[in-house]
Formats: structure tokens, sequence, C-alpha cells
């Protein structure tokens, strides 16, 4: 019994036991049929889906550079968008800048042309105002001298008499009272 019962014991032992030949000899059928089976879902996947697989993959990989392509294309074009933009509000803002100083000139141009010409306008009239005082000034001193040496005729006749002609009277107040109105002049002009 004892080589019985321990042969026994030992194929009771190996039957419970992972690693015992039944067991191994299991692990090996499903390991064959698993890998079977991998092999078998792998042709049937390459020989009807890969392909098909690999065109989406494709076309979607294709669809995705188009996109990222379109992106950039667009980000390029609102950049130069934004840079003309830029330099169109720069162009405006140095014309405006050169307007505005042309206006300033112009304006400080015509006031200095209206200054001018006011003072030039002003300066006539004060000519033209001393001028007609002066002539003025004049005509009124010739009839005070006609009127004097008239004047001074009649006193002269009164008083002397007609011992002296009247012509002589004349000449001789209209002589005396030019000097005197001349000198009567210049002291007034000084």
């Amino acid at each position: 019994m004892s080589v019985l019962s321990t042969l026994l014991l030992y194929a009771e032992e190996a039957e419970s036991n992972l690693f015992s030949p039944d067991q191994f000899a299991g692990y090996a059928v499903t390991a064959v049929i698993t890998i079977f089976n991998i092999l078998l879902v792998f042709i049937v996947f390459r020989v009807f889906a890969y392909k098909k697989i690999l065109k989406i993959i494709h076309d979607r990989q294709e669809a995705l550079d188009a996109e990222l392509d379109a992106a950039k294309k667009a980000k390029e074009e609102a950049q130069a968008i934004v840079d003309s933009s830029k330099e169109t509000i720069d162009e405006a803002k140095r014309k405006s800048s050169e307007i505005m100083e042309e206006a300033k000139a112009n304006a400080d141009k015509q006031s200095k042309q209206v200054i001018d010409h006011a003072n030039a306008e002003a300066a006539q009239i004060i000519e033209r105002a001393e001028d007609d005082a002066a002539r003025m000034k004049r005509n009124a001193f010739e009839t005070m001298k006609d009127d004097i040496a008239d004047l001074s005729v009649q006193i002269a006749g009164h008083i002397i008499g007609d011992a002296v002609a009247k012509e002589e009277l004349q000449k001789s107040a209209a002589k005396y009272t030019e000097e005197i109105l001349g000198q009567e002049v210049a002291k007034s002009e000084q």
C-alpha cells in the first residue's frame, strides 16, 4: 500500500495541483485555441476592415490637415488685414495731422493778411483824414486870410481914408496876413 497509496495520493494531489500535467494540457489547449482565435480575428480584420479603417483614418487626417491649413490661411489673412488696418490708421493719423497743420498755417496766413489789410486800410484812412484836415486847414486859412485882408483893408480905409489906394492896402494886408498865418500854421504843425 505504500507505493499504490503514494501514487493515489500523488494523483489526488496532482489533480488539485495547478501545475499538474492535466492542468498543463488544459492550459496548452486553451492557449492554442486562443492563439487560433486571435489569428482568425486578425485575418478577418485584415481582409475586411483594415483597408476601410485605414482609409477612414487617412481621410480624417486629410480633413484635419485641410482645416489646419484653412485656419492658418485665415489667421494670416486676418493678420494681413490687421496690419493693413494699422497702416491705414497710421496713414489717416498722419494725413489728419498734416491737414490740421496746413489749416492752422492757412488760418495764421489769412489772419495775418486780414490784420495787414486792416492796418493798411487804417493807415490809408488816417492819411486821408490827415490830408483832408490839412486841406481843410489850408482852406480855412485861405478863407481866413482873405477875410482878414478884407477886414484889414476896410479898417485901414476907415482909419487912413483915401490917402493910400485901396489896392496898395490889399497887397500889404495880404502880405502881412500871409506871413502871420504862415507862422501860425508852422507853430500848429510842430
